[in-house]
């Protein structure tokens, strides 16, 4: 809307976007600080830089993945991933002949150096696509290495044992049942 030249916004338009009272998002909108003025909306800059300011989406943050098959080498592969907010720095394997033999231009290292390149890097973020058999004994090598949040591509569900890591589990084959759900609910073809 902003680059659309849109200069405010009010509640009523942000929660009929949303599916969502314009009371409640008056409401949740204090919690930034002071965001708009009564009766003239919110000025949509001022709205984005502050909600970016909140959730620490002006920041940039550095990241690593911890398996490099197919799915992880993509993925470092697709420029999709480097974005002003993250920055991929370090790729894990535990398959010596694959870091020698991939060429990418992101610093590879054995996942037995996970805690020390995690540290030194200060990286905060990890993505894991390897197999369910190690991906919680790596989860562990990554929170010894100070990792404060993992995205599990693994077909296993990981913990943490600390409790500011948080682990976000993507189930690929559970998306897909939910989606079947619904669209089968949809049509009623139950």
């Amino acid at each position: 809307m902003n680059e659309r030249g849109q200069l405010t916004l009010s509640s009523n338009d942000i929660g009929k976007r949303l599916g969502v009272g314009s009371h409640n998002i008056r409401k949740d909108l204090t919690y930034l600080g002071e965001t708009g003025t009564t009766g003239s909306g919110y000025d949509i800059k001022t709205l984005k830089e502050q909600i970016s300011r909140c959730l620490g989406f002006d920041r940039k943050r550095k990241a690593c993945i911890v398996g490099l098959d197919k799915t992880g080498t993509a993925i470092l592969s697709n420029d999709m991933f480097f974005s002003k907010n993250f920055d991929i720095v370090a790729g894990f394997d535990s398959n010596i002949n694959r870091l020698e033999t991939l060429k990418i231009d992101i610093p590879l290292y054995p996942t037995y150096d996970i805690p020390v390149v995690i540290r030194r890097e200060r990286i905060e973020l990890a993505l894991l696509t390897l197999s369910g058999e190690t991906a919680q004994i790596v989860t562990e090598k990554l929170i010894d290495g100070g990792i404060k949040g993992i995205v599990n591509f693994s077909p296993v569900v990981l913990s943490s044992s600390d409790s500011s890591v948080y682990i976000s589990n993507v189930d690929i084959i559970n998306e897909f049942r939910f989606l079947s759900a619904l669209f089968t609910l949809d049509r009623g073809e139950a």
